[in-house]
């Protein structure tokens, strides 16, 4: 969609490579989706917030309504302010050393984040870090391995949740930590709350419904049309058929090294609500809390795809928007698209976040933008 165009772009191209050097990436990898072929639904408009930031993954808002940024890449956590209120954001690094810093949530006066070797947490003081984080619970990190992000969020019980995936493309897991989703005490303690699921980059809770939802990623290998990504209805004590079962609870086609448990059968595993196209990638899945979006859009379910990276066909790349019937997921539409153009990919879109301004904001943790996308401004 055209929003300010020319000068518009080449600020994007200036802050792109300013910021990037300024924080030690070199150059930002080329070609870049020109705003102008990133297409929005009619009546919205989209805007480069923030640049140079390559690895930048998932997103919270400050109690203070500043966005925050986990920049895996560079294994630290960047605060997004516009301190001179011109729509551009000023990249700081609030914290650091953060391996794979994926994923942040606030909760009980905490700023938590999810790295690879842990849980870590710091004390939120007057708007910033007071002190240095510490360990709140140790997750599993063993390397090398198909999947060393982790994705934590706060639940209406205000329990702490954490996704792990698998360790390998397909296998079975000795760590039972693996493909699943672990809830937290406020003490620490843990205990599987939903097991066999691969990889659910990410998850959230309907505000109405309070029902938990999760993306997750299927396998690779099986080629370009099987299996598929899924959306789940994620509930207590349910296993989800990883790696046993995939898709509509279909005995999984690869070989395993070694049998699965008796009492894992396919009348026993948890089918997908909505099956998404294979190699799409989903990964952040959040509920649009804002009210700045006309009312088809509020408390709307929107979803990153990531893209493919295992078929040769590009698959994915762009935000879709949930429809949902009854509070259960219908389908799909498109919500933001323009990021694959003659086959080139020009972006990855990653993590979202709804601004305290009503906004909703997206991460593109391949060309390190952060974009803007609101309703009813120019």
């Amino acid at each position: 969609m055209k929003n300010g165009r020319e000068g518009r772009l080449a600020l994007t191209a200036m802050f792109a490579l300013a910021g990037s050097m300024a924080l030690g990436q070199g150059p930002a990898p080329a070609p870049i989706a020109p705003l102008s072929d990133l297409v929005v639904p009619p009546g919205f408009s989209i805007a480069v917030f923030a640049s140079g930031l390559p690895g930048a993954r998932l997103m919270t808002v400050t109690p203070e309504g500043v966005l925050l940024l986990a920049r895996r890449r560079a294994h630290e956590v960047v605060a997004l302010r516009d301190g001179n209120k011109d729509g551009l954001a000023e990249p700081d690094v609030i914290l650091s050393g953060l391996t794979n810093a994926n994923s942040i949530a606030f909760n009980g006066g905490y700023l938590y984040i999810a790295t690879t070797p842990a849980v870590m947490r710091v004390r939120w003081t007057n708007g910033a870090p007071d002190g240095a984080p510490v360990v709140f619970a140790a997750l599993p990190s063993s390397t090398p391995a198909a999947h060393t992000s982790r994705v934590l969020g706060f639940g209406p019980d205000g329990r702490l949740y954490v996704s792990i995936g698998s360790s390998c493309d397909v296998c079975t897991e000795s760590d039972p930590r693996r493909t699943t989703i672990q809830v937290y005490d406020a003490d620490g303690t843990a205990r599987p709350y939903a097991t066999g699921l691969r990889n659910a980059n990410g998850f959230d809770w309907d505000p109405t419904t309070g029902r938990l939802w999760a993306g997750d990623n299927g396998q690779d290998g099986l080629g370009p049309d099987f299996p598929p990504d899924e959306i789940n209805l994620v509930e207590s004590g349910k296993h989800y058929g990883f790696p046993f079962f995939v898709g509509r609870n279909r005995p999984n086609p690869a070989p395993l090294p070694e049998a699965g448990p008796t009492n894992v059968t396919a009348g026993s595993v948890v089918a997908p609500v909505l099956e998404l196209p294979p190699h799409v990638a989903a990964t952040d899945l959040r509920f649009y809390t804002g009210t700045q979006f006309p009312a088809p859009y509020r408390n709307a379910l929107f979803l990153t795809l990531h893209g493919s990276t295992a078929i040769p066909e590009k698959v994915g790349y762009k935000v879709v928007r949930i429809l949902m019937k009854d509070g259960r997921p219908q389908g799909f539409e498109d919500f933001l698209t323009g990021w694959v153009k003659n086959g080139v990919v020009l972006g990855r879109p990653a993590g979202l976040a709804t601004g305290a301004d009503g906004a909703l904001y997206l991460s593109d943790d391949n060309k390190g933008f952060i974009y803007r996308i609101a309703y009813g401004e120019r």
